[in-house]
């Protein structure tokens, strides 16, 4: 296991080491000394992909690396592009061209203007300063650690795979683009086939299948920063994004594991025992 600041990384377990890296970059909920936000634990929590790392971590009995965020999404979101800033958080210009996407035109880019509709993070337009500062500190090491360990299972393997670990709220609010509606049980996004080869995407989703679960690919969630960043099956990385369900292994609303959470937990070591069993097939 491997400490920084910003992340944490579970090596494999076993001496069989797969070229399979799961990433969690929003299952954190450190709170820095500097974030100044003024709505309440509650909604910030509504953020936060909890336990999603600890769901995943017996993945690394299996030969797989699992890379987890320590901050909470809501001081950085590790999913997002460096550019994809809502100016209007901002006391001052942003010394570099940004590009703000659809997710800072909802409140929801780098650095969250909204933690539920209508709630406001900040109470007032942050330093420049202050976000370069989270840039340099936390997104920046979480990013660095991701590509190098992509890039050495990459030469050493020839080929990488990539799943990229989150949670949803069963139901969709006015910040998404589903809002009012109810979730299916795992959302795969592989950026409509841009970030991986079919094959992984169908692997994944029939995995799930096979033990019951309802999967939607590229719906309502087609897949964030990550996968698009280092999905790139052309050069033989292949990513996917996992999005899970809460009601599936928690109450929602005390943000605590329900006692379904061993049982669902059981079911995605059997998900991650396909995925590798597809992967030595790959390399073999």
């Amino acid at each position: 296991m491997t400490e920084q600041t910003s992340f944490t990384l579970f090596s494999p377990t076993s001496s069989n080491v797969l070229p399979l890296v799961f990433d969690s970059p929003h299952s954190g909920f450190e709170l820095p000394a500097d974030f100044a936000y003024q709505v309440s634990l509650e909604e910030l929590r509504t953020g936060w992909d909890a336990f999603v790392d600890e769901l995943w971590l017996p993945a690394t009995n299996h030969g797989a690396y699992l890379l987890c965020a320590k901050a909470s999404r809501m001081y950085i979101d590790l999913n997002r592009a460096p550019s994809d800033i809502d100016p209007s958080l901002l006391a001052s210009p942003w010394p570099e061209p940004i590009t703000p996407t659809r997710y800072s035109e909802r409140g929801m880019g780098l650095i969250r203007r909204f933690a539920l509709p209508g709630r406001p993070v900040y109470a007032e337009p942050l330093p420049v300063a202050a976000v370069q500062q989270r840039i340099r500190d936390y997104y920046q090491p979480y990013h660095q650690q991701l590509s190098q360990l992509l890039s050495s299972l990459q030469s050493r393997f020839g080929t990488v795979w990539h799943i990229d670990c989150h949670s949803m709220k069963s139901r969709g609010n006015a910040m998404n683009i589903d809002a009012g509606s109810l979730r299916p049980d795992i959302v795969l996004g592989d950026a409509d086939g841009s970030s991986s080869d079919p094959d992984f995407t169908a692997c994944i989703q029939e995995s799930f299948q096979r033990l019951g679960y309802q999967v939607a690919v590229n719906h309502p969630y087609k897949g964030g920063h990550c996968v698009r960043a280092y999905g790139k099956p052309a050069q033989h990385c292949h990513s996917v994004q996992i999005e899970i369900n809460r009601q599936l292994y928690m109450n929602e609303a005390s943000f605590s594991k329900s006692d379904r959470f061993d049982a669902f937990q059981h079911d995605l070591m059997q998900v991650t025992a396909s995925i590798a069993k597809f992967i030595q097939a790959k390399l073999s």
